[in-house]
Parts: C-alpha cells; structure tokens; sequence
C-alpha cells in the first residue's frame, strides 16, 4: 500500500491505497464538486458546504440505485422472454 497526501478545502489528508490514482482522481473529483457548490451557495463555513455536498452524493446515488434497479427488472424481463421463445422453438 502507498501513502498519498490528498489536499480538500485546503487541508491536507494521508491515505492509503494500493490504487493512487483512482484515490487521486476520487479527491480532485470531490473538490470540484466542493467548488462547484461553494460557487452556487456562496458559503464560507466548510461544515454547511460538506453537508450540501453530502446530500447531494446521496442523491445521485439513489437515484443511480434506483436506475439500475429498472434496468436489471427490464433484463430479467428480456431474459424471460428469450427463454420463452428458446422453449417455443424446440
């Protein structure tokens, strides 16, 4: 495992990771996202502003959960129907 320094909203953070990069590019996608809501929100106080980012994370992810959730009923349901027709063509 490598030890990565990762700096967001100006405080430095030591991880370890046998994937730095992926953590590298997990850290500067957070700090975006930190920057983008900081610029919509127009807040100084970090706590609020990862409290925002939070909720929004959450949201994304359920609605990501819920998307895949349709699409695996929508192959399951694919999947029966190509059963079915397999069993009608013998």
């Amino acid at each position: 495992m490598k030890s990565i320094e990762i700096k967001i909203l100006g405080r430095t953070y030591y991880f370890r990771s046998d994937e730095p990069e992926k953590l590298r590019k997990t850290a500067e996608y957070v700090e975006n996202q930190l920057e983008k809501l900081n610029e919509r929100f127009n807040t100084v106080d970090q706590n609020k502003l990862l409290v925002l980012y939070a909720i929004s994370m959450t949201e994304k992810y359920i609605s990501e959960n819920d998307d895949y959730k349709n699409l695996s009923e929508k192959l399951e349901q694919i999947n029966n129907l190509l059963d079915n027709i397999e069993i009608s063509e013998k």
